[in-house]
């Protein structure tokens, strides 16, 4: 048998479907999982959730090893009951317990060392593999899993991250994280080899229309007629201030203060209207209203390069949740990097093991005019009979890989909305055991039909009814 499966540390290899095992290894941070079908044939039992699950190959290499999430029972055939078992990687571990803690002048390696040392105690989990990169001056994570903050880690250094089947966390560089071997006209460990390019979404000149901001303070001034006592505004005000003839005058909301000021403001109309108690301003009164105003966010990039190869292509962003000028750029910038050329994917299959999501791969076939890396963005391992696997390999160029990154950090952005403050406090609130009150409590509990703080027992297990008590000082 070219392989062994163990689940709760029994060897179940004979109980496993054939050619039922399905491994999906996924680029992003995401659990690895693992389905299967088992036939207790054995009679060891019926697999369990949580029960820990191997399988190595014959030269002792694990290719997964994690946890059941998920047993369903299928059917019965020939009196035997068919098991359909989902479970995922050793990632489950680390996410047990949530991080919230500040690390102030540590390197990113200490960091990973400390969570992994304080919050998966026991476990298991080694960190040989977390190689130092550089020193963070202070980060916070407030009740965030420990996989999510490794992922936030990642996201500063420009790292990646996995824990692998031997529950050993690696951190490390994409670029020396390479697969077991390159594709060229060389070798033949490779068999299906498809590489595409889609420009369907290309974009090289970005619009992006974002939220609005302040201008810097700007006066506006006008004469009076010796009639008017209302003066129309250029521009929505913020922080405005008034002058007339160089002596400042208080300034009241219209509709809302009605006497007590010299003027009032109408902000969404925009004008001012003098009290009538005022003196009606004439033609040698000067009005000047101190002011700041919205200014909307618009910016335009382009990348050059791709405009000259492909034409133009424009693209238009609405955000109104961007507020400054230099985020609107980043945005600009981070969609033509995505998108300003060709996207690239490709895939292929392999007998050979060893590939794991988020390796570099260089794909060298010059008639093709294909000399590139790629990152392998996903790694499924099936199961072809006779103990032996075939391996689908999916690819993205770096862009492709962006884009997801992007796509997935959209969705988590609904748990970032609450401002946590690194110092926040844990209300915790823990179920009394039954022992802890056998242990605890009974004892200060006194049968007393007069205290002050005795409640009445109407049981019939005692006549007359008698009052119980707690005994207050001694809840320290």
């Amino acid at each position: 048998m070219a392989y062994s499966i163990t689940v709760g540390g029994v060897d179940r290899t004979a109980d496993i479907i054939a050619k039922s095992i399905t491994i999906e290894d996924v680029i992003n941070d995401k659990q690895n999982t693992c389905r299967f079908q088992l036939m207790d044939l054995s009679g060891s039992g019926a697999p369990q959730t949580d029960d820990e699950i191997i399988i190595t190959l014959a030269d002792n290499t694990r290719i997964f090893a994690g946890y059941i999430v998920s047993v369903v029972l299928a059917k019965k055939n020939r009196g035997s009951v068919l098991f359909e078992v989902s479970s995922v990687d050793y990632a489950r571990l680390l996410d047990q317990n949530l991080v919230h803690q500040t690390y102030e002048d540590m390197t990113d390696q200490a960091i990973i060392q400390s969570i992994i040392d304080e919050y998966c105690a026991g476990l298991g989990i080694s960190y040989t593999n977390v190689l130092l990169s550089v020193t963070i001056s202070q980060v916070s994570y407030n009740y965030l899993q420990v996989s999510q903050v490794f992922k936030k880690i990642c996201d500063l250094t420009g790292r990646n991250w996995y824990i692998d089947y031997n529950k050993d966390v690696h951190y490390f560089p994409l670029t020396t994280n390479t697969t077991p071997f390159n594709i060229d006209n060389t070798n033949d460990e490779y068999i299906d080899l498809k590489i595409s390019k889609n420009s369907a979404q290309l974009k090289n000149r970005v619009y992006v229309r974002g939220g609005t901001k302040l201008s810097d303070y700007t006066t506006y001034s006008v004469k009076g007629d010796g009639v008017a006592r209302s003066f129309p505004l250029p521009d929505k005000p913020h922080s405005v201030s008034i002058t007339v003839n160089g002596s400042a005058k208080t300034l009241g909301i219209k509709n809302i203060h009605t006497s007590g000021y010299d003027w009032y403001l109408n902000y969404d109309e925009k004008y001012l209207e003098q009290d009538t108690g005022g003196s009606v301003l004439t033609s040698s009164d000067t009005l000047a209203i101190t002011y700041k105003y919205d200014i909307p966010i618009l910016v335009a990039l382009e990348h050059t390069a791709s405009i000259a190869d492909n034409g133009i292509k424009e693209f238009a962003i609405f955000d109104k949740s961007i507020t400054t000028t230099d985020a609107a750029r980043d945005r600009a910038s981070a969609e033509l990097t995505d998108y300003a050329n060709a996207i690239i994917e490709g895939s292929f299959r392999t007998h050979t093991a060893g590939f794991i999501s988020g390796q570099y791969i260089n794909i060298n076939l010059s008639e093709y005019g294909i000399n590139d890396n790629y990152i392998v963005q996903k790694v499924v391992a099936r199961s072809i009979g006779a103990g032996n696997f075939i391996y689908d390999i999916s690819l993205a160029s770096s862009k492709t890989m962006g884009i997801i990154r992007f796509l997935i950090e959209l969705l988590e952005s609904n748990k970032n909305l609450i401002d946590l403050d690194e110092n926040e406090v844990v209300d915790e609130l823990f179920e009394l055991t039954d022992s802890l009150l056998t242990d605890s409590l009974l004892d200060s509990l006194v049968i007393d039909s007069m205290g002050g703080y005795a409640t009445w027992c109407a049981g019939s297990e005692t006549t007359p009814a008698t009052r119980a008590r707690w005994e207050l000082f001694q809840w320290g």
